[in-house]
């Protein structure tokens, strides 16, 4: 590798301006005063209006001015447009306060364009070795840059990079899956603009120094154009006090807004002389698409939250060109912190962290060009080193990093070699930036109040908005259906383990509607639900399947059941239902859980995604527990907070149950056995909480949960405590039973509770070639894939082995023709999705059919779905399987409406296809539909059929042939 970065070259390259503008004092223009009540829309309003004037100088709208006292923000404030300065007034003894209210974990004021930028083709870098800190260096052709344009330098993480750093050694259980660096995951990009070219050189001269050296043996680097996506630029917000409301009697709370300003997409920006208070998470956290920002003069004080991983990190860098300079913070984790691949420079300097509960410094992979100059840290140490036993085992957290003159109780600097890390010691006072010098509280005294224009809550205009169609689900002749179109496609299985905060590898987690990772939204971390919903309507993924996860912490993703010594739990966090007590330790070493209180993060999440469902058209299946939880590894086991350790109440269910053969727990009996009252109460408030939060949301079916959800009594005492939920509210809910065929049809033979069913799901027995039924019982306290394994050997795992057409066909079909207006579900048993489809099935599984588990990155598509949405929504929930249509029915199958009007037929082999009756309509439009390649193409048939006919098929596979009746 290269030498270390340049000290006195690129930490100069900082802050607003790249540190050769001092902050600016920007003209007021507009100033509001608070209501009293919630003045989220007021502000934002007044926002709004800022950005939309001219603009008072050639880079600023101006200042909007917020006047003295308190606003109350009960969402978020959020500012996408360039030129807009937020100023209050910390003088005197009303100042402006923003107090963010309720419950929800969000970010008081976000600024960020919310555009992604766009690339040109991207040009490979010639030189063999571009040296840190460096800005200039050879492409093979300049043609398509010129000066001013701004550019992506990108620098790869190779699996031989990876390999020399020693980031794919670990030996640890799952270390693929948790520790080890995956090539991809930690590609680093500078964003910069180019101010010099010498095309006969074929040199590009950057703006600012990049801050790891780019090596062809390493993969060298690229430079690509942003040609489009630009970020918002000169945003400032000073003199502030932000404050979180929260739970005053639970110094712990979680349930209250995480961070107070959040940057990204932004350059040239500043926060000055603003402070935070009770925030869980940070005062200020600017992302990793975030240049020159300077944070000046900012305290953040008194955080509230857990005293654990991802909490109390005051002031969190990941973006590039970025300076803290003269803040404060007390009773931190990670005060002044660089996270994942921060591109740098970034600079710390002349910061202080009293209190604090934990060290500053790198705490994720490779941030790279970070300087800490004077900084000191009361009651912890500061460290830019290889750690392996934080965030998924970081491994390098800095390179070509620099500790100058700071002050710890402890400072540990390493780095990798030829990328090392250093502490020097100086006499001399360094010289500043102009923009660094003095930090002055601008505006804080407003000449021309009086006279500048008052912003007031504007009037809401009339609505022109045209009411849409309610998206409500219902099953029609036992086929899922949404405004008279029937629903059918692939389905979302949530994400329940894994993941990674790495953008890459966290993708392979799949997704998850509660998953929590703080600050971080996209696939893998907090997911951004309407574009989850919008994906899944675009793809045809009509079904999501979510509940709880398995465990919190990812430290547990290698099954270890040893209690955590400390609480550094690692994200993203897989949110549990049950709220925290913010009382003793659990086993993950945060405070143990409270049963009888619930977790509002997790079911805001919920509701938000069951609305977004009905708007969108999709389904959403709710499963109330997870029940691996208390099958198998002892690991599943050792976090759940119905453990006793884990939780203040009485369970009556033991710390450690016993182990069998295999060192396996089996503990689902006794969890879902309400014969113990405290453990009945449980459930049943547990049971109630859920429906009161999702049970008038029509698009959601609730099912008890993944695996075997228990023995037939506790099934019953969920049917019948819905019930008496659904006589005191008033509201019908549907529910799915996803169990074992023993339990299901004890159900379905009682008439009372088989009236409550809505969604029979088969994914748990199969038919097996010889006829015979693959049903293990219910009560055997096993997870499905135990006995799958033990039946079939360990290579199923998950799934038993394949079975035939007409095995999954006869299967469905006994209990569509038993239960013709309730949903049949199943699992396609290797066949496809034909086979349960032909035999009036509402939905075919696809993916894992055991617990669930997402399928990570994948689709669930098949070709035969878009058929079904192009050529038989509209009329699919009329059509009922049909025997004695054609003959050989072993192969061929028949689809119809009761007056022969949509007729669809299947045939699974064979050349040709004969009638046994004469079709009823005088002429049909024909359709020939290849479920191999997804293809239709036009068939040269009969103007009427009668008995005997036979029809020619394309080739002797299958293939489905749809006939309309022509009115």
């Amino acid at each position: 590798m290269a030498s270390s970065f340049m000290l006195d070259v690129g930490f100069v390259f900082v802050g607003y301006g790249a540190g050769k503008e001092p902050l600016p004092n920007v003209p007021a223009v507009l100033q509001v005063q608070p209501s009293g009540s919630d003045d989220t829309a007021l502000l934002q309003a007044a926002i709004d209006e800022l950005s939309s004037r001219s603009r008072v100088t050639a880079d600023f709208c101006g200042a909007l001015v917020l006047g003295p006292g308190t606003f109350y923000v009960e969402g978020q404030l959020r500012v996408a447009t360039s030129g807009i300065v937020l100023r209050g007034n910390t003088i005197g003894k009303n100042p402006t306060r923003i107090i963010a209210t309720g419950k929800s974990r969000r970010t008081l004021i976000e600024v960020d364009s919310g555009i992604r930028p766009g690339l040109a083709e991207r040009t490979v870098i010639s030189d063999e070795i571009v040296p840190a800190g460096s800005r200039a260096f050879s492409v093979a052709d300049t043609v398509g840059f010129k000066i001013g344009d701004r550019v992506v330098i990108q620098r790869p993480s190779t699996a031989e990079w990876i390999a020399s750093l020693g980031m794919d050694q670990s030996t640890r259980l799952f270390a693929d899956l948790r520790e080890h660096w995956r090539p991809g995951s930690r590609d680093l990009q500078w964003n910069r603009v180019i101010t010099d070219i010498d095309s006969r050189a074929k040199t590009i001269t950057l703006g600012a120094p990049i801050t790891t050296a780019l090596e062809h043996r390493y993969g060298g680097g690229t430079i690509a154009k942003i040609v489009t996506g630009h970020p918002i630029s000169r945003i400032g917000i000073e003199n502030l006090i932000l404050e979180s409301e929260y739970a005053p009697l639970n110094t712990k709370d979680e349930e209250h807004a995480w961070i107070a300003i959040a940057l990204d997409h932004v350059e040239d920006a500043w926060v000055r002389c603003v402070t935070a208070r009770h925030f869980a998470g940070s005062a200020v956290r600017v992302g990793s698409h975030a240049r020159r920002v300077t944070v000046a003069g900012c305290r953040n004080e008194k955080p509230v939250s857990e005293v654990g991983g991802y909490r109390r990190q005051s002031f969190l860098v990941y973006g590039e060109q970025i300076l803290v300079e003269r803040c404060t913070a007390e009773s931190g984790l990670n005060d002044f912190s660089v996270g994942f691949c921060a591109a740098g420079p970034n600079v710390f300097r002349d910061c202080e962290a009293e209190a604090a509960l934990g060290p500053s410094g790198a705490f994720e992979s490779w941030a790279s060009g970070v300087l800490y100059e004077r900084v000191r840290i009361r009651g912890a140490g500061l460290r830019l080193t290889r750690d392996d036993g934080w965030t998924q085992g970081a491994g390098w957290t800095s390179a070509n990093s620099a500790v100058v003159d700071c002050d710890a109780t402890d400072i540990v600097v390493q780095g990798p070699e030829g990328a090392g890390n250093v502490v020097l010691h100086r006499s001399d006072e360094r010289q500043t930036s102009p923009a660094t010098k003095k930090i002055v509280s601008a505006g804080d005294a407003e000449s021309n109040v009086e006279k500048m224009p008052q912003f007031t809550r504007p009037q809401a205009p009339p609505s022109q908005t045209v009411a849409s169609t309610p998206s409500k689900l219902e099953i029609i002749n036992g086929r899922f259906v949404i405004n008279e179109r029937a629903v059918w496609g692939g389905q979302v299985n949530g994400g329940w383990w894994l993941g990674q905060l790495s953008p890459l590898a966290g993708r392979d987690a799949g997704v998850s509607i509660t998953r929590f990772a703080p600050g971080r939204s996209g696939t893998g971390l907090t997911e951004d639900l309407p574009e989850l919903a919008a994906r899944m309507r675009r793809e045809g993924m009509c079904f999501y399947g979510g509940g709880p996860g398995l465990w919190y912490d990812r430290r547990r993703d290698d099954h270890s059941i040893a209690a955590r010594t400390d609480a550094n739990v690692w994200a993203p966090f897989y949110e549990m239902p049950w709220a925290r007590s913010g009382q003793s330790t659990a086993w993950d070493g945060l405070s143990k859980y409270d049963l009888t209180k619930f977790n509002p993060w997790y079911f805001e999440r919920t509701r938000e995604f069951a609305r977004l469902c009905e708007q969108n058209g999709l389904v959403l299946y709710h499963n109330l527990y997870n029940t691996h939880n208390v099958l198998e590894s002892q690991s599943h086991w050792v976090d759940f907070p119905w453990r006793p350790v884990n939780c203040i109440n009485e369970t009556g269910l033991p710390d450690f149950p016993p182990l069998d053969a295999n060192n396996a727990i089996h503990l689902a009996d006794s969890f879902y056995n309400v014969d113990h009252p405290g453990r009945r109460a449980l459930h049943r408030a547990y049971i109630r909480h859920n429906l009161d939060q999702l049970g008038a949301s029509p698009n959601v079916i609730f099912s008890l949960a993944y695996q075997f959800a228990g023995p037939l009594a506790f099934q019953e005492f969920f049917l019948d405590t819905v019930a008496e939920w659904e006589r005191e509210t008033g509201h019908r809910v549907k529910l799915a039973l996803i169990t074992s065929k023993d339990i299901t049809d004890a159900i379905l033979e009682d008439p009372v509770r088989a009236e409550q069913i809505a969604v029979v799901d088969m994914r748990y027995w199969q038919t097996q070639p010889d006829g015979t039924a693959w049903a293990p019982r219910g009560d055997q306290n096993r997870a499905f894939r135990e006995m799958t394994s033990e039946q079939f050997g360990p290579q199923y795992g998950d799934i038993p082995p394949p079975t035939t057409p007409w095995h999954v066909y006869r299967q469905a079909r006994e209990y569509r023709d038993r239960f013709p207006n309730k949903a049949i579900v199943a699992w396609n048993g290797g066949a496809g999705p034909l086979p349960v489809f032909m035999a009036g099935g509402a939905q075919v599984l696809m993916r894992n059919p055991a617990s669930g588990q997402s399928q990570g990155t994948e689709s669930d598509q098949t070709p035969f779905d878009s058929f079904v949405r192009e050529h038989l929504a509209g009329t699919l929930m009329k059509l009922s399987p049909r025997d004695n249509w054609l003959t050989e029915p072993d192969r061929n199958w028949c689809l119809a409406d009761a007056e022969g009007k949509t007729i669809l037929f299947y045939s699974l082999a064979g050349t040709q296809m004969t009638l046994v009756k004469k079709l009823s309509a005088s002429l049909y439009t024909t359709i020939w539909f290849n479920p191999r390649e997804g293809l239709c193409q036009s068939a040269e048939l009969p103007q009427s059929w009668n008995t005997g006919d036979s029809v020619i098929k394309p080739t002797p596979e299958e293939w489905l042939l749809l006939l309309q009746a022509i009115p």
